[in-house]
């Protein structure tokens, strides 16, 4: 929950220099929340089904939780070449209702067992890392849209501050409502962007990324195990998985 976490830290610092700037109530207008809010969600709508913008939230979500089953990746191979030595001893039929703790593991475990061969579990497994892609995919796409039309419907409000400010100078009464409603878009439309929408689609493709990578890790890992594979080859074909870090920073030459 680090990503919600984030964006309510955010929040907390732009209240407090509001507060220690003379107050909040000067930075609440409801026709520039309108404004900004509406806008928002409305294009937004016009570009995705309501659904999809749930879906959207959903998986933002789901990204922030990460996954109770996350498993370390040695470990995972580990856990292939105990079953690989148990299945060439054994037959496949030995690991059956055996289970890893990693639900993607156990379910295309089961499948494996099932599937009449390999090209099977290899078309199954390869669907179901698609399937996740396109969901995070539609899902970071939701949250850019919101992303760029609450800054756009920032400037429109403005535009429209400013319109009304030009159109009451001669009442000097109007003129301070008309410019709360020019600056105060602006400001609504960039925290929302800047604090919310960018920071969730930013969360998902690091979700897509590192959920994917293992489980094409594990994908080569059941395919092994169908093919009932050495221990040793098997290792060769997922050492690329082991040796990348999404988290290393590359060493820099001096």
């Amino acid at each position: 929950m680090l990503m919600f976490g984030g964006i309510t830290l955010s929040f907390i610092f732009i209240v407090l220099a509001m507060i220690l700037g003379g107050g909040v109530g000067a930075f609440i207008d409801p026709q520039s929340f309108l404004i900004v809010i509406g806008g928002t969600i409305g294009a937004t709508i016009a570009k995705f089904p309501p659904k999809d913008l749930i879906k959207g939230f959903k998986t933002a979500m789901l990204a922030s939780k990460g996954r109770k089953d996350e498993t370390n990746l040695s470990q995972l191979v580990d856990t292939t070449e105990e079953l690989l030595k148990k299945t060439r001893r054994e037959g496949l039929i030995s690991i059956e209702g055996q289970t890893t703790g990693n639900d993607f593991f156990d379910k295309g475990l089961a499948f494996m067992l099932a599937a009449p061969d390999a090209r099977s579990v290899e078309r199954y497994l390869s669907d179901e890392i698609q399937n996740l892609i396109n969901q995070a995919q539609r899902g970071k796409s939701v949250m850019d849209a919101l992303a760029d039309a609450a800054p756009a419907f920032g400037m429109i409000g403005t535009v429209i501050g400013l319109i009304l400010m030009m159109g009451s100078l001669d009442d000097p009464e109007m003129i301070g409502p008309a410019l709360a409603i020019a600056l105060l878009t602006t400001l609504y439309g960039a925290i929302l962007a800047n604090a919310a929408f960018i920071p969730m689609a930013e969360k998902i493709a690091a979700w897509q990324s590192v959920t994917v990578h293992e489980q094409e890790l594990i994908a080569l890992c059941l395919l092994a195990i169908k093919n009932s594979q050495s221990p040793m080859i098997m290792r060769e074909t997922v050492k690329p998985y082991l040796t990348h870090d999404f988290y290393k920073l590359p060493e820099v030459a001096e």
